[in-house]
């Protein structure tokens, strides 16, 4: 024997019971008090956050019903599916029944859902009602995807931008649903659910109904398996090690986490919660630069690595590049402190010493490079630093020098080399240097990892002003 899901039986029955929606609810009420209704509404914003709803209870509130009325039967509240009944021939059917006087209410109220779907010629045969509507029709547009509309369409609405519900506020809602149904489930598994219905109320009750048939109390760990999402606190350590520049350690902690089931796309999106919920925690207390450069760099590294995975056949590839890069561009150019300083922090939790940033000096070009070649080199680099101020960076790190019909740069990591040898960004530094010198310019990158002493820094230098730019540090004097 079916079950009414849970979404059915908890879906709003008046304004008033509306999550998160305040700004449209509250317009609405008053406008339905004063008796100033509009003939025509568009309802747009996320799935999920209330469209439908809204739009059920308006059409029964127009019509004086009980908000526990919800009597699907009325034939003077039509719901029509555009994805369905997108043509010219079911709009035209409709603006022949728009003429026809209620049956039994005082409104007819057509619900159109997923408005967007309807083709250019049926949005042309629509407005025509809509610009001239019959005393006694009250039309409600929903769609998720309002730029689809015609602009002549929604100039003769009365718009409601609908926003995706808050985290707080779906816990809430779902920790009454779960007192009602007798689902004993712990708050840390209910911001789970709430963060992976990703701002849809509808979504969150779904899950926490899957959820409801354990029989055993749902905790975080339950519910981080079920929704093939990592711990909290999995996800602070990877930060941890990243924040620490230990790799090795925190690709250990990703590969374990991904063996489990979590899939690299949804581990990064949770990173990135995590990640942006420390930098506004950060930026709200006393300054700490370098957690809020860590955090920013973390977000900036993962965002690009999100993107990436459309290109790529394996997906762990832009997961594992991203957490190498979140301490590696932070750390890697670090000396060690001075003895007055304090050791560097062990965990993102534990209070941050001064350390001192020192940057190697800018590697003087080849002794057989004549004048001209030089000043011609500097300025390539200087028009590739517009494209790309990161890669002049690396370029000037590498003590980027022509000699003949080559580009030589000599690397000290082996990232800086695979960041060069990119093919959008070898193709890049290939183009300008051989427009800049009249003649092909070929890139030729060595790596050198060698142990050196980082010299002192020059403050005037272009690479330090540069990788300032990049890493929005500061110059320490080690002395």
């Amino acid at each position: 024997m079916s079950q009414l899901a849970l979404y059915r039986k908890y879906r709003s029955g008046d304004l008033s019971d509306v999550v998160g929606q305040k700004h449209i609810t509250q317009t609405l009420d008053a406008a339905l008090k004063q008796g100033k209704l509009s003939h025509a509404y568009l309802f747009t914003g996320p799935r999920g956050v209330g469209k439908t709803s809204v739009a059920r209870i308006l059409a029964r509130a127009i019509n004086g019903l009980d908000k526990l009325d919800d009597n699907p039967n009325y034939l003077d509240i039509i719901e029509i599916d555009a994805a369905s009944n997108r043509g010219i021939d079911e709009i035209r059917a409709l603006r022949e029944k728009v003429a026809v006087a209620p049956a039994k209410l005082q409104y007819k109220v057509y619900i159109i859902d997923e408005a967007h779907m309807l083709t250019r010629e049926a949005f042309n045969a629509l407005l025509k009602t809509l610009e001239e509507p019959p005393a006694h029709v009250v039309f409600i547009l929903a769609t998720t995807e309002a730029h689809k509309l015609p602009q002549t369409i929604i100039s003769r609405t009365q718009r409601y931008d609908f926003h995706a519900i808050s985290e707080d506020e779906i816990v809430a809602r779902l920790k009454y649903i779960a007192a009602q149904e007798k689902i004993q489930i712990t708050e840390p598994a209910l911001r789970l659910v709430a963060q992976m219905a990703n701002g849809g109320m509808r979504d969150a009750v779904s899950l926490l109904d899957q959820l409801s048939v354990l029989t055993e109390k749902i905790d975080e760990k339950i519910t981080s398996q079920f929704l093939g999402l990592a711990l909290s606190s999995e996800l602070g350590e990877v930060l941890d090690l990243a924040w620490q520049n230990k790799p090795e350690l925190a690709l250990q902690k990703v590969s374990a986490i991904t063996v489990n089931g979590v899939a690299p796309g949804e581990l990064i999106l949770q990173l990135q919660r995590m990640a942006r919920e420390h930098l506004i925690a950060e930026v709200q207390k006393p300054a700490n630069q370098k957690k809020i450069q860590f955090y920013t760099n973390a977000l900036e590294v993962l965002h690009t690595a999100m993107n990436q995975l459309i290109y790529t056949a394996n997906s762990a590839i832009p997961l594992e590049l991203a957490i190498v890069k979140m301490g590696y561009n932070l750390n890697s150019t670090q000396a060690k402190p001075a003895q007055s300083a304090a050791k560097a922090p062990q965990t993102i939790s534990q209070t941050h010493a001064a350390s001192q940033t020192v940057l190697p000096e800018q590697k003087s070009a080849s002794t057989t490079t004549n004048t001209d070649a030089v000043a011609l080199c500097d300025k390539a680099l200087s028009a590739i630093k517009e494209h790309n101020n990161s890669l002049y960076a690396l370029l000037r790190s590498g003590g980027a020098h022509v000699e003949g019909n080559k580009l030589l740069v000599n690397c000290r990591f082996a990232f800086h080399q695979n960041r060069i040898e990119e093919h959008h960004n070898r193709a890049l530094i290939e183009k300008v240097m051989s427009k800049t010198f009249n003649r092909t310019i070929q890139l030729s990158c060595s790596l050198d990892n060698k142990p050196e002493v980082a010299p002192k820094a020059d403050a005037s230098s272009e690479l330090v002003n540069s990788a300032m730019a990049i890493l929005g540090g500061e110059l320490v004097d080690g002395q």
